[in-house]
């Protein structure tokens, strides 16, 4: 990462923080790229990525939160509901990472 981008989100986080949001473990896109390798799924751009994050949100339990397993549950529910939509016809996404 750029340092002036390192340097942006530090304050930002910063930022929050006087405002009372707890923003000591945030997750990054990456943080799925490295899910998806390890479990050897299929590679997901960015994009692809960050709706992983909004499924996990929609999955949310508050006892555990976002974790590791929670995004891979998550993961799951992305590529199962692709697979739904492109047997069915529906836009078909092509993967491409952007990494």
């Amino acid at each position: 990462m750029k340092p002036k981008t390192t340097k942006i989100i530090e304050a930002t986080r910063e930022l929050l923080k006087t405002f009372g949001y707890f923003t000591d473990n945030l997750w990054h896109v990456d943080d799925v790229h490295f899910i998806c390798e390890q479990k050897h799924f299929p590679k997901l751009s960015d994009d692809e990525a960050m709706e992983i994050f909004v499924i996990a949100g929609q999955q949310f339990d508050g006892e555990t939160g976002i974790s590791w397993p929670q995004l891979e549950k998550a993961i799951h529910t992305y590529l199962h509901r692709r697979a739904l939509l492109r047997s069915a016809g529906g836009p078909s996404q092509k993967s491409s990472s952007t990494k």
